[in-house]
């Protein structure tokens, strides 16, 4: 059973970056989180790298918490194209370091 507000990240990272503190290559990296309270630290800039950041919730649900677009910000758990995009990501997924 989750613990109330544990979450996981995923952050797309679509190009090769370096932040002047880590280096990323282009892909995808979780990282557990807490809901309403998350980036600190390595995380922030992960963040601040990434196109679009996906949480999923204690419950399952999933939402961009990062990202422009019809999405942005938003519950896409009922929408199946962008859960589509969702799962090919959580199955690409390294830990983020």
């Amino acid at each position: 059973m989750a613990k109330l507000n544990n979450c996981t990240y995923y952050f797309e990272i679509d190009e090769d970056t370096h932040d002047g503190i880590n280096r990323w290559s282009k892909g995808v990296y979780i990282s557990e989180g807490y809901t309403g309270g998350y980036f600190v630290g390595w995380q922030t800039r992960a963040l601040w790298a990434s196109k679009r950041v996906w949480r999923q919730g204690p419950k399952g649900g999933v939402k961009i918490v990062k990202g422009r677009g019809q999405h942005g910000y938003a519950y896409v758990t009922k929408d199946e194209e962008m859960m589509k995009k969702f799962m090919w990501l959580k199955l690409s997924a390294q830990p983020l370091k």
